[in-house]
This record gives structure tokens, sequence and C-alpha cells, in this order.
């Protein structure tokens, strides 16, 4: 009986030591020393999903010699940033690490130094970061970027071919894992991708003029594994893929490019990327359509990314997303509203339907609301013969006072009293800033839910370009 108790005490003992090495294998440890520290706590930010710049937080106290751990759950390799008061460091972590780090409240860059599990891999993380992100010799900007295209990409293959021996000579005295290797030739890869691609439009930007280029000067594109495996978590593989299907869809002439624009870099990713990356990029484009897109389109898109998607991390990313920001938008219906006139009356938006309308937002308190009312004379007569009406609704001033000023100072429009600020038709509207202004079409949608102000110099004419658009759009439409 006796025997019998020690097997089963042995195998009892050989269980747990497993299950707490499984444990471990899905988790990670940062512990360490911050020398002089200027709060009381460090931050560790997981980054869990690719491409959104959230992830899990951890915090934990410093002790009064400055020590802390922080363990934490990490299913696969990950990018995550280490933070004490304005200092901070990117680190690259695996399932099992077990990192030990010292470092200077006042420079983490210069002064930080790693032990245990996971050193090799940050360590090349820093010494590639200050050889070749903080020397200027090596940047397109400020001085590279005005080359002439071969002095440029000649430029680029040096530092490309300069990072890769880099690499090289770094790994053979110090083994890293599959995984950051693939990490790293990714940084290298798809930085030299992402500033050819993007070397035009920077040289538009700064001021120097554009650059005639060759024929096969985007031919290199056509080489590139947009697939890259273990490039996903990389920063440099999510800027150039943004860059490089922006610039596609925007070489795309078909449809109308402010509406479709996001739409059509939607649709390229399904087609060329796959696995993990095609989710990465879908939910990215999405999140940003939510945000500024149409909004029947983004509708759409967001039921097919609810089909397409598989991986949990970006599913419950652009659910969150949908749920906080779609709101009232570009195709989208105007909430309707009843309120009193200047003249005394009760207008709805409704009432209005069969017009272009040009609506507005303002309050009392607000300098951009005073500018754009000594600016709506002018605005108005610039759009006249656009046939727009025009409505300016006062938020949350007294009635009594609002009636004064717009008999003392009326403007051409139509203007209505909103009492309370936190009325429903402020919430409908997602009013967060005033003034506000959008253009809605003669069946109530919105054209734009961000129409220029009257006090800006563009205002009018781009309000006017905007209704033109509309009209020649349904014409088009008819025409079919």
């Amino acid at each position: 009986m006796l025997e019998f108790s020690k097997k089963l005490l042995t195998a009892l003992v050989l269980t747990l030591l497993l299950s707490y090495s499984a444990w471990a294998q899905k988790t990670v440890t940062i512990s360490g020393k911050i020398n002089k520290p200027i709060s009381d706590s460090v931050l560790l930010e997981i980054y869990t999903v690719p491409a959104s710049y959230t992830g899990e937080s951890h915090t934990t106290a410093l002790s009064k010699s400055g020590d802390f751990t922080i363990t934490a759950p990490l299913a696969e390799p990950m990018l995550a940033e280490l933070v004490h008061g304005s200092e901070s460091i990117m680190l690259f972590l695996q399932p099992g690490d077990n990192l030990d780090v010292k470092v200077n409240a006042d420079d983490f860059i210069y002064s930080i130094k790693f032990k245990g599990k996971g050193t090799n891999e940050n360590a090349y993380l820093l010494q590639y970061e200050r050889k070749f992100e903080e020397e200027e010799d090596y940047q397109v900007l400020p001085d590279n970027v005005h080359k002439r295209e071969k002095e440029f990409l000649q430029f680029l293959e040096e530092r490309r071919q300069d990072q890769r021996d880099f690499l090289e000579k770094f790994t053979k005295s110090s083994p890293v894992s599959e995984a950051f290797m693939q990490y790293a030739q990714a940084q290298i890869e798809f930085s030299y991708a992402n500033d050819r691609l993007t070397y035009p439009e920077v040289r538009k930007r700064v001021g120097g003029l554009p650059p005639q280029l060759s024929s096969s000067y985007y031919g290199y594109l056509k080489e590139i594994d947009l697939n890259k495996a273990g490039a996903v978590r990389n920063q440099a593989y999510l800027d150039f893929l943004v860059n490089y299907f922006q610039h596609k869809a925007l070489s795309d002439r078909r449809g109308n490019p402010e509406r479709d624009y996001y739409p059509i870099m939607y649709n390229m990713v399904k087609q060329e990327l796959k696995g993990p990356a095609r989710e990465m990029m879908m939910s990215r484009i999405l999140s940003q359509s939510i945000k500024f897109g149409y909004v029947p389109d983004t509708d759409a898109m967001y039921r097919d990314f609810q089909q397409e998607a598989r991986i949990p991390q970006f599913i419950s990313y652009v659910k969150g997303q949908y749920q906080q920001f779609r709101k009232v938008g570009m195709g989208s219906a105007a909430p309707n509203f009843t309120l009193l006139s200047s003249t005394g009356d009760s207008v709805s938006l409704s009432s209005l339907k069969g017009k272009i309308v040009y609506l507005g937002f303002w309050r009392a308190a607000c300098g951009i609301c005073t500018v754009d009312q000594q600016a709506y004379k002018f605005f108005a007569e610039q759009l006249a013969p656009k046939d727009v009406v025009l409505v300016q609704v006062s938020v949350g001033e007294e009635l009594e006072a609002w009636k004064q000023k717009v008999a003392q100072k009326p403007i051409p429009a139509l203007q209505l009293h909103l009492a309370s600020p936190s009325a429903k038709l402020v919430k409908d509207y997602d009013l967060k800033t005033f003034p506000s202004y959008y253009l809605i079409d003669p069946n109530g949608n919105i054209i734009s839910s961000n129409a220029r102000r009257p006090g800006h110099a563009e205002g009018a004419r781009e309000i006017a370009a905007l209704i033109d658009q509309y009209r020649l759009t349904q014409t088009q439409a008819k025409g079919k």
C-alpha cells in the first residue's frame, strides 16, 4: 500500500510539473531594475492585434529600489513595449521568454542591458535601432530623398546590403529563433520596398521637384512576396502594405475615387494576400472605412468580413471598432429633426427633401463659428447658382439671446435653434466639435459628413464641386 502511495505521489508531481511547464511556455516574464525612476510603476504593452496598435496592458509597481517583475500570457511571438515615464523601448517577445532588463530611466535606448532567455533577439533590435534608425546617413529624410532616381536607388541598395550583412554577422555569434529571423529579414526587405515606393510622394511633400521616374521604376513590385512568412507583426511590412494598396487603389481609374477608395483596397487585399496578412489588412482598411468611408459600402464590407475572417483577434477588433465608431456618415440617412426657426415657424429637415441641403451646427462660445458667421454672406453668394438650401443650427444658446442676435446680425440661411447641447439630435449627428457641417442630397442622405466651413478660403468652391460631382453621378446613373 505504501509503495502504491509513493507511485501515485510521483505521478501527481510529474503531472503538476508538466502542467507548469506548459503554462510557462504560454507566458513571458520581464523582470529587472530601473535606475533613478521618475514614477512608481512600469508598463508592458503587448500588441496582440497586428496593425491596430491595440493590445493588453500590464502595469506593476516598482519596489523602493526600482525592481519589478511582470508575467503575462503570450500565445505566440509578438511585439511589446516597455514604458516608464516618457521613455520606452520595443521588445520582441516569445512564449517562454524570461528576460532580465536593467535600464536608466532617462535614456532607455543607450543604457538598457538584457540577460536571460530572449536576450539575443532584443539585443539585435536594440543594436539595429542604434545603427540604422538613429544614424542620419541611413535615413531617407532629410537629405537622401533629394537624390535623383539612380543615386537614390543606390542609397537604398547599399543600406539594404549593410543591414543584411549586419544581420548575418550578429546571428553567427548570437543565434536567434526562426520566428525572429523571419521578422528581422522582413524589416530589411520591406523597409527597402516601402522607401522606394514612397520616394516620389515624399519628394513632393518636402518641396523638391517630382522626380522623373524611369518606365521600369515600379517593376520591382512584381518581385515582392506579399505573403512573406513571419512578416505580419513587422511595422515596415505593414507600412509597405498600406502604401502599396493605396498606390494601386489611386491608380485604379474605375468608379468614384472618393467613394470607392476603401472598397477598392479591400477587394485588392482579398485577392492578393493570404492567411493572417489578409485578415490584418482587411481589418485595417475596414477600421478606416468605419471612421471615414461611405457608410453603405462600410456596412457591406463589414458583413463580408464577418463571413471571411477566422482569426479571433481581428474579429474582436473589427467588431469593437464597428460598435464604437459606426455613426452617421457619407451615404447614411441624415437624422431628421424639427426645430424652431428665427421666424417663429417649426422647420423639419424632411420638409426640405428634394433639395440639396448644407447643414451647419454652431455654438455661441465658439471663435471659429464667429469667423464662419462673418464669412457667410460671401459664401452664400458664391453658392447661389447651385440651388442649395443653407441651414444653420445654433446649439445651446439661450432662446431670447439667440433671437436678438439673429435679428441684429442676419445671415442668408435658414436659422434654427436647439436649446440643449445634450439633446438627442447632438448624439444623432455625433457632434463632438463645433462648428460641424454636412452636405445632404435631395433624398435626405449624407453626401459629406465633414463639409468645408463657410470661413475656409476654399469652402464655397469645394462645396460647389461636391454638388457638381453628385449631380454628375446621378445623371450618369440615369443614363445606364
